[in-house]
């Protein structure tokens, strides 16, 4: 599944500038400082690149550091991000006609960098954005759930995502649907092996957490979300990289050799409330050969776009109730923050059990805290 239609349905809602607009800070203990890095993979040629340079790509780390600390507001995105997004958005339907993307604030921790629990050996998530979006439309979901002890690496694949903006002010567009859709088979690789690049990079040149926390991340035993088609990478990356101790796929259709080798390690699949034909075939598909934990949610009153920023986005730009109302075509009908409460700990959850073998009841039975969530199997 794609994300840019999506996008473009949003941009509609970010149209004028006005004031900022913070967004609701995370709930969870500890604050978190957000960095951008860029990583170049000198092992290997950009499949897309016209020039044939080597593989370079564009990640945020969301860490936990000192919850003692006073945390800050930064931009949600940068300028040319916010472009790109303005012209995508209104494609899916949302309509921000009094602000831009670009005033939208996200809460961080810039200044000092101590982990807030010493001796502590950190969980580590490793994320991929959908098809033609942007990792910057999850980073108030990636932020809440690194509040909760989670060091989160977020990553963008250039000529995949919306746009990828580097250091020295180069940018790189999507090739758009119909380009990769014709490639699906080496984009699904290109990811993958951007996601295993990334741990490799934290194992050796950690450019993207801070100095104090060398040496204490949870490396062996990770976890890897993704949303739409980063949730086919999810499991892409778990076949022949065994450090990916489990995975989570947020609506996404799966692809590749995974539909018929399956995985050995726990799986999960999280959807939106009434599945489209293509999730029920290929999650149907390999359902039979994922032979480690296994289980299917879905969050009733939710889109393709609700696991995402859009939800909350929607729900904090200074919009009429209608423009809302419209936006819930694309995004559902829970709101921005529940939606950002479930899907952390549900995330929380899993990650928890992907790395320490400690299972939340979340994971096994319906829960009355969030009656929106079915277990379909």
């Amino acid at each position: 599944m794609t994300l840019l239609p999506s996008l473009i349905l949003c941009v509609s809602l970010f149209q004028v500038g006005y004031s900022k607009q913070y967004l609701p800070p995370s709930t969870g203990p500890c604050n978190v400082q957000i960095t951008p890095a860029e990583l170049v993979d000198l092992s290997r040629v950009d499949p897309f690149s016209p020039d044939h340079s080597k593989r370079a790509i564009m990640a945020s780390s969301f860490v936990p550091v000192n919850c003692s600390d006073e945390s800050q507001y930064s931009p949600y995105v940068s300028q040319k991000v916010a472009a790109v997004m303005d012209q995508m958005l209104p494609l899916v339907g949302i309509s921000f006609p009094n602000v831009t993307s670009k005033n939208f604030m996200i809460e961080t921790k810039s200044n000092g960098s101590h982990p807030s629990l010493p001796g502590k050996e950190y969980p580590v998530i490793i994320f991929s954005p959908g098809m033609g979006a942007s990792r910057f439309i999850y980073s108030s979901l990636m932020q809440s759930v690194a509040s909760m002890g989670f060091v989160v690496i977020s990553v963008d694949h250039p000529y995949d995502s919306a746009i990828v903006e580097f250091p020295d002010g180069k940018s790189i567009n999507s090739l758009g649907v119909k380009k990769l859709r014709e490639n699906i088979l080496t984009a699904l690789d290109t990811r993958a092996k951007d996601l295993s690049f990334t741990l490799d990079q934290l194992e050796e040149t950690p450019k993207l957490i801070p100095s104090s926390f060398t040496g204490r991340l949870q490396l062996d035993k990770v976890s890897v979300i993704g949303h739409s088609f980063g949730g086919a990478a999810a499991a892409d990356v778990m076949i022949n990289d065994t450090r990916f101790a489990g995975g989570m796929n947020l609506d996404g259709a799966l692809w590749g050799s995974v539909l018929q080798q399956g995985l050995d390690r726990p799986f999960i699949n999280f959807g939106e409330g009434k599945f489209l034909h293509i999730l029920n075939k290929t999650w149907s598909e390999t359902w039979p050969h994922l032979r480690g934990f296994r289980r299917e949610f879905k969050l009733n009153g939710s889109y393709h776009m609700t696991f995402s920023d859009l939800p909350l986005l929607v729900e904090n730009a200074p919009i009429s109730l209608e423009a809302k109302k419209n936006a819930t075509a694309a995004v559902g009908n829970v709101s921005g923050l529940r939606v950002r409460t479930i899907l952390s700990d549900y995330i929380a959850a899993a990650s928890t059990y992907f790395t320490t073998g400690k299972k939340s009841p979340l994971l096994d039975r319906s829960s009355a805290e969030y009656p929106e969530v079915v277990i379909v199997r």
